[in-house]
């Protein structure tokens, strides 16, 4: 039973792997396709080919390694005689197509949360409803009523940004900003219980609940716009504490831990592995936009200085440090996965 069970997870994870890069790859195909770029394969997956198909002008395919996938188009590293080619199109028709494939994941993340909120009773707001019994918070200063605005320097928006506000805030009391009787309050050195967690460490947590809101269309729409905005939010404040060296190693999943997450949320539900979807797929779409070499949002960087010299940049410097961050990002990936498996065992 348990290896049916393994199976079943292992095939799950794989759809999700191939529905996340066919999201992002389609994001790019179709764009391309739009600005009448010329392109040579499209394929899902990387390695030796499985499938293939020769279209009209396309080749498409599928490998058989699930990390990835590409859409190559003609002209993309310069050298493209075509007049379709990528590389004699206009800056903002490069920019859409390079930009697309992130935008396509971080948009199926938020469909996958609409989804999740349609189906829910309540929708969480930011208003304190109730505290618990000896909640320290209350002593402090918060009230029932009061919306929250901001948790030390970091915004909220949506209820996900009180919990990673706390989360990310250390130990020590916080400040927060709060809208009271139509007025902005700020409360210095409130305190909330600390949490503690093997894999994290010690957190704050909160220590009341808020109103819930019942959900109809436009409502629903909002309150998973807002919570894909906090998602993205959260992570781009991951990677700024990562590269000013504050984050935790343990707090980052390969393909290893992935796999795990998907299994685990696979058990619980489909509610939750929708989530943990979503996540993913915001985090891929997020994580590529980051102006870091072999990464889309680096190509993007290189367009944008193209732009502004006027001139291609050259393609040996490109390579040289497209090929230094992929070693880089070959790097992290290895010793990450390393802990995934450590931590899996």
């Amino acid at each position: 039973m348990e290896i049916l069970q393994t199976v079943l997870y292992i095939v799950i994870t794989l759809l999700v792997f191939g529905i996340l890069i066919l999201a992002h790859e389609a994001g790019h195909f179709f764009v391309a396709k739009a600005c009448k770029v010329k392109i040579n394969e499209f394929s899902i997956g990387m390695g030796p080919a499985v499938f293939k198909k020769q279209g009209k002008e396309t080749l498409y395919s599928i490998r058989a390694l699930p990390i990835g996938g590409y859409v190559q188009m003609d002209g993309e590293d310069g050298d493209g005689t075509d007049e379709n080619s990528f590389n004699k199109k206009p800056y903002w028709q490069r920019f859409l197509v390079l930009v697309t494939g992130a935008l396509m994941n971080i948009l199926l993340g938020f469909i996958l949360i609409c989804i999740i909120n349609a189906f829910s009773k309540l929708m969480p707001t930011t208003v304190i409803a109730k505290f618990d019994d000896g909640a320290v918070s209350a002593q402090s200063g918060l009230k029932e009523n009061d919306k929250i605005l901001k948790i030390n320097n970091y915004g909220v928006n949506s209820y996900l940004d009180i919990t990673y506000g706390l989360a990310t805030a250390g130990t020590d009391p916080v400040s927060v900003t709060v809208e009271r009787d139509g007025e902005t309050v700020v409360l210095n050195d409130v305190q909330f219980p600390v949490a503690n967690d093997d894999n994290v460490g010690e957190y704050l947590t909160l220590d009341f609940m808020v109103f819930g809101k019942r959900p109809s269309f436009l409502s629903t729409i909002k309150y998973s716009f807002d919570w894909t905005v906090s998602i993205s939010k959260s992570i781009y404040s991951f990677f700024g504490t990562l590269f000013t060296g504050q984050a935790d190693l343990n707090q980052i999943s390969g393909p290893v831990g992935t796999t795990t997450a998907i299994g685990e949320s696979a058990k619980v539900g489909l509610d939750s592995l929708l989530l943990v979807v979503a996540l993913i797929s915001i985090n891929l779409g997020i994580v590529n936009l980051l102006p870091f070499p072999a990464l889309d949002g680096g190509r993007i960087l290189f367009l944008a200085i193209e732009a502004v010299r006027r001139k291609p940049i050259s393609q040996k410097v490109e390579y040289a440090v497209n090929a230094a961050g992929l070693i880089l990002l070959l790097a992290l990936m290895a010793v990450i996965t390393v802990k995934d498996v450590i931590h899996l065992f």
